[in-house]
């Protein structure tokens, strides 16, 4: 009986090294790439901040929302 633990206990530490040695999967994805701090800027109409890319630029100001560029071109009489 002893000898059927010693043969199953190898298996299993050979289960074990060769479990440790193999890559684990990614499934199939590349690993996200970091991508570049982008540039924040304020809102002229709220003061919210938000990246340039998200932002609305008009008249050399920027804006969160094409709502706020309308609201702070009525207020400005433009």
């Amino acid at each position: 009986m002893k000898y059927l633990l010693l043969i199953a206990l190898c298996f299993v530490v050979l289960w074990l090294l060769r479990k440790a040695q193999t890559p684990p999967r990614t499934g199939g994805q590349a690993p996200p790439t970091a991508r570049a701090p982008e540039q924040m800027v304020k809102c002229a109409h709220c003061g919210v901040n938000q990246p340039v890319s998200e932002s609305v630029l008009a008249h050399g100001r920027y804006y969160c929302c094409n709502a706020h560029r309308h609201e702070a071109g009525s207020r400005d009489g433009g």
